[in-house]
């Protein structure tokens, strides 16, 4: 959609393309309906209309066509082309996955801190609600209720539930440093309940809203970006991503704002005669401190703003307000964070379901009286952790619905993150110096060997030779900076030698291919792993 030409808003145009577009979604619509009823008879014994089908069917279709429709969008809008994937492919994923908790890692626990913050207003939990939090272990665990009749079943036990009037009184909560992560999905069920809603869609609509936050800052990201957008776009679009921004879970937040963060550091550094306003630099702080709410482990990575060159500010001033703005907002975030490690009363940091035998303390002292035993142990499992070998199993795994085995979707993906990181870069990026791409890898280091830490920490059993739950989902937020700076528009060849890589593809063609191996790759994992469940 050509929406803005010279800075000039034509109408004209934008009503073109809003026809054109409704035109695309309609004849989408029909179309998917009868290739769904070819499907179900070729492929599943003729069985009954299914929406969670129709509606894979009808995003494979809507996608190709506007991909073909609006080649230029795709070429020159890319975040607009991508805001479309995530919305399109995650609404296939919001219906496919049940309306219940336990289908992605602390599902329950997520799902309950948004319900507590939608009746901020109205402090008050229904029985339905209960029942979402109560349920989940067989839900996960065991995946009763998938198939269409249990789920029909469970949907009129919890309108049976969701009483309004009976909600039981609880204690206000209010929105804190920690969990604003939750507003998205808590405001999404607060509409629910608004419009009355039956309950199971008004848990689906917090996860929609979840997803629609989580798409519009990844758009935001992208602009921000004069090269290198298909970067960004490829890790956005990864299936595990779209997966947890599908539900109530709070990674979503952190990797959408550090995108953010990272995508107007680098969109500076493409731009090194270009003077950077106040409100750019304080929104720049303000995605790397909001984005490390939920996991304070991540503020180091706030570090790297103080590589911006001094020729980016308005002046000398301007420089060290800036810069005692960042030392007061980095002071406040590490205080907090260390808190969390010696102060039992401050958010706690142990986890007992790692077992019985977790003491979170006694681990700290281990650490300290055992250095280069501990040492051995974090530089062994981290080299595992960020192993190619290991991507194949968690870039299209969607936990409880997959086993983690590789397959050649994931090998896919891994593929294209791997070309996407060396090929989607042009002249504005060799403007970006070594010292800050060296400084990516450093603070990312850093920080996985923090969060690495923290669950030998509060997960792992006191002396163990290993570390315990540390989720492949962990290394997203520092995904971007790694691959970028790695990648670059020269790539060195042994010690002198440069080989200079020129992605020759014309951008309609390339942007399209890399988007609809995204889509399809995140398309199949919930087709095959969710939708067949039914």
């Amino acid at each position: 959609m050509k929406w803005i030409t010279n800075k000039q808003l034509h109408v004209p145009q934008i009503s073109k393309d809003f026809k054109k577009l409704a035109v695309i979604l309609v004849a989408a619509a029909a179309l998917s309906f009868g290739l769904e009823r070819l499907i179900a008879f070729i492929f599943y014994g003729n069985d009954v209309f299914f929406w969670g089908r129709y509606m894979g069917v009808f995003v494979v279709v809507e996608l190709a066509a506007l991909f073909v429709c609006f080649r230029e969008v795709v070429a020159k809008q890319a975040e607009i082309a991508v805001l479309v994937v995530i919305l399109s492919v995650g609404t296939l994923y919001g219906v496919a996955i049940p309306s219940s908790c336990g289908v992605s890692w602390d599902d329950e626990w997520h799902y309950y801190h948004p319900m507590l913050l939608s009746h901020v207003l109205k402090p008050g939990i229904t029985e339905a609600e209960m029942y979402y939090m109560n349920n989940f272990p067989q839900t996960a665990l065991e995946r009763k209720n998938y198939d269409r009749e249990s789920q029909r079943i469970t949907y009129q036990e919890i309108e049976e539930r969701y009483q309004p009037e009976k909600a039981a009184l609880t204690e206000r909560t209010w929105p804190r440093y920690r969990n604003f992560c939750y507003l998205p999905a808590a405001f999404g069920l607060w509409l629910g309940r608004l419009i009355h809603l039956p309950y199971h869609m008004t848990f689906m609509l917090g996860r929609w809203c979840n997803l629609l936050f989580y798409a519009v800052l990844v758009y935001l990201a992208i602009r921000k970006l004069k090269s290198g957008k298909m970067l960004a776009a490829v890790i956005a679009l990864l299936p595990f991503n779209i997966f947890m921004a599908s539900s109530y879970s709070y990674d979503p937040w952190i990797t959408a704002w550090f995108l953010y963060g990272f995508c107007c550091f680098f969109g500076e550094l493409q731009q090194p005669e270009k003077k950077m306003t106040t409100v750019e630099w304080l929104c720049m702080i303000f995605a790397f401190f909001i984005g490390a709410g939920p996991k304070l482990l991540y503020i180091p990575l706030l570090l790297l703003t103080l590589l911006l060159p001094k020729e980016k500010y308005a002046s000398p001033k301007q420089r060290k307000i800036m810069l005692a703005v960042l030392a007061c907002v980095f002071i406040v975030a590490c205080v907090k964070l260390l808190m969390l490690f010696t102060v039992p009363d401050a958010g706690g940091i142990q986890d007992t379901r790692g077992g019985e035998d977790i003491d979170a303390f006694g681990q700290i002292s281990y650490i300290f009286s055992h250095p280069w035993e501990y040492t051995k142990t974090l530089l062994g499992f981290l080299a595992d952790y960020v192993s190619p070998k290991s991507a194949v199993h968690y870039f299209s795994y969607l936990h409880y619905f997959t086993e983690l085995e590789p397959t050649v979707f994931s090998s896919l993906m891994v593929a294209a993150l791997a070309v996407v990181a060396f090929t989607d870069k042009g002249e504005l990026d060799n403007r970006v110096k070594m010292l800050p791409r060296i400084a990516c890898f450093v603070l990312s280091f850093g920080v996985l060997c923090l969060v690495a830490t923290s669950m030998y920490v509060a997960f792992t059993a006191v002396g163990s030779d290993t570390i315990k739950g540390c989720q492949y989902r962990y290394i997203a937020p520092v995904m971007f900076p790694v691959l970028y700076s790695l990648g670059s528009g020269r790539l060195v060849i042994w010690i002198k030698q440069k080989c200079e890589i020129v992605n020759r593809i014309k951008r309609e063609y390339y942007n399209g291919i890399v988007l609809a191996i995204c889509a399809f790759v995140s398309i199949h994992a919930v087709w095959v792993y969710a939708i067949n469940q039914y």
